[in-house]
């Protein structure tokens, strides 16, 4: 049961627009003030009611007693009941009544033709009479007696002063509804305006959704939704540059990727070919020469099998030098610092005309796949911009490993390189190896830093490490790293 309620909630409210629900909710607020304001209303007319009865009754009773003293001393009592009426035509909220002989009582003032006096269902509905009319305890009746004639009896009326109330709150009700009907429209209409932003806010959200990152939204004039229409603006704003940026470092990898295919297959067909057809030749040479006797063709056969051999090497350099651009060979297995050496004294060999001078700190053997990758592939292509790109004379390379510096916190791996080439000039996009070197770093919660002027460009990478727990992990490598 509880389960039907909630989906009955949710489609009767919640389901339905803003605008609808603040509408609703300012004319429950109304309804509510109006039944207040109703009660208050009925309980000041009863009161006042029931005050006007007792002062009409007072009044009344002066009036009859005076008017039977008059007739008494002038002898017309008799006169009593033509008399009595006139007098008494204006007074409101009683009735006079005359007590014959025989005990009848007969109405003798108001007449219902002069004070137009009339049932009160015939002027206010019964459930107002209820409320309204007031209890008089015992007061609502007085009697004036003489000693010559009937008591005659004064009963206090409110069907007048409770018409006169209803037709008070009758005009008050039609003006309340009248005045919600207007403010209803009013708010429709200025909530239609207010919470436009906020529909344009969806219908730009789904455009983002759709990959539309171009959209832009107008901001508006309420100081609150233009803060939400700013910040809206400024992330499709950020979402289209990382789409534009996303595009650009795709086609650079696209194209990075065929380069290093291109590269490895000019060199499976420019060093392996010929060393395969080699190999082929002096095979089929010494197959030729099994067949023949003496010393010829035994130099013969050991000169092809020399060739082979140096074939061989060279196929086996090339092979090498292959797997070590896909990937380093001995990662995990050879001290980080030994592999880390290897790899300068191979760019220094390749790049005589630049110096680089390494520092290397006491490292661990290894603080994982992941961080010791990054390191290589870092260094690597931070010695390749600064070569290829800065044209640097000299390199300084300093990695060490730094201690925790608060209690509780792992160690860290700190590389800072430095060289004296041109930099990078103002204004240049970052090219694909130092994004994927950046979320490289990024993705071991690490950061990377780079500072370039005239005189030359300085990388800072930090990496936090913890030496001998880091876990394995398998890292996407592209082909040919990061050059």
């Amino acid at each position: 049961m509880s389960g039907v309620l909630q989906r009955l909630w949710q489609k009767l409210w919640y389901n339905q627009p803003v605008r609808i629900q603040l509408l609703v909710a300012v004319c429950a607020i109304n309804l509510l003030a109006a039944l207040a304001a109703s009660a208050v209303s009925i309980l000041n007319t009863r009161t006042a009611t029931r005050v006007e009865i007792e002062s009409s009754l007072d009044v009344a009773q002066r009036f009859v007693a005076a008017t039977v003293r008059d007739l008494a001393a002038q002898g017309r009592l008799d006169e009593l009941r033509e008399q009595l009426p006139r007098q008494l035509k204006h007074l409101r909220h009683v009735r006079i009544l005359f007590i014959d002989p025989m005990g009848q009582f007969t109405e003798l003032a108001p007449e219902a033709s002069e004070t137009g006096w009339m049932e009160p269902s015939e002027q206010a509905p019964g459930w107002f009479a209820a409320l309204v009319r007031p209890r008089l305890e015992g007061r609502a009746v007085r009697v004036v007696t003489t000693e010559s004639m009937n008591p005659i009896v004064i009963v206090g009326e409110p069907a007048d002063e409770i018409a006169e109330a209803w037709n008070d709150f009758s005009a008050l009700v039609l003006v309340w509804l009248a005045l919600g009907a207007v403010i209803l429209v009013i708010l429709y209409v200025v909530l239609g305006r207010v919470l436009e932003p906020l529909a344009n806010l969806s219908s730009g959200m789904a455009n983002l959704e759709d990959g539309d990152y171009a959209t832009r939204l107008p901001v508006p004039k309420v100081q609150e939704l233009a803060v939400i229409t700013n910040r809206f603006n400024t992330l499709a704003s950020a979402l289209d540059v990382a789409q534009e940026e996303n595009s650009r470092l795709y086609r650079q990898l696209i194209s990075v990727q065929e380069s290093e295919r291109r590269e490895i297959a000019n060199e499976l067909h420019d060093e392996a070919g010929p060393c395969l057809f080699g190999i082929t030749a002096n095979a089929s040479s010494i197959k030729t020469l099994t067949g023949q006797e003496g010393e010829r063709a035994t130099k013969e056969i050991s000169m092809r099998v020399g060739e082979i051999l140096s074939i061989v090497e060279r196929l086996k350099q090339l092979n090498r030098g292959l797997i070590k651009r896909l990937r380093p060979g001995p990662l995990g297995e050879v001290r980080l610092s030994d592999l880390l050496e290897e790899q300068i004294s191979n760019m220094q060999r390749s790049h005589p005309e630049t110096e680089i001078n390494a520092e290397l700190g006491e490292l661990a053997k290894s603080y994982g796949e992941q961080a010791d990758l990054t390191i290589y592939r870092c260094l690597q292509e931070g010695i390749t911009n600064a070569i290829r790109h800065g044209r640097a004379k000299h390199i300084f390379i300093d990695l060490k490993e730094e201690g925790p510096a608060a209690e509780g916190e792992g160690a860290t791996l700190r590389l800072v390189l430095r060289d004296d080439g041109s930099g990078i000039a103002p204004g240049t996009p970052k090219g694909f190896g130092l994004t994927t070197m950046n979320e490289r770093v990024l993705s071991l919660k690490g950061s990377c830093e780079i500072d370039s002027s005239r005189k030359g460009t300085t990388l800072r990478i930090a990496i936090p490490v913890s030496a001998g727990t880091a876990k394995p992990a398998q890292l996407a490598e592209l082909v040919g790293g990061l050059t």
